[in-house]
């Protein structure tokens, strides 16, 4: 993404073959802390069409940000 020019994310989407959606595993979280803003959408999916919706803000609070 950023060998490509480019430096913010606008949404994520984590999808898993589980049976219940699957939140970000930790080195996608930091590159959400540190490429998202606190409103950015992050939907988790099921492969069997099951979706939660968040924000950044929610999924990770108290983050260390670019801002600190």
């Amino acid at each position: 993404m950023v060998a490509a020019g480019e430096t913010k994310l606008t949404e994520a989407y984590v999808i898993a073959g589980s049976p219940m959606p699957v939140t970000p595993c930790g080195g996608c979280r930091q590159k959400l802390a540190a490429f998202a803003d606190g409103a950015t959408n992050v939907t988790m999916a099921t492969t069997g069409g099951g979706e939660q919706t968040t924000t950044v803000a929610t999924l990770l609070p108290g983050c260390f940000t670019t801002a600190h």
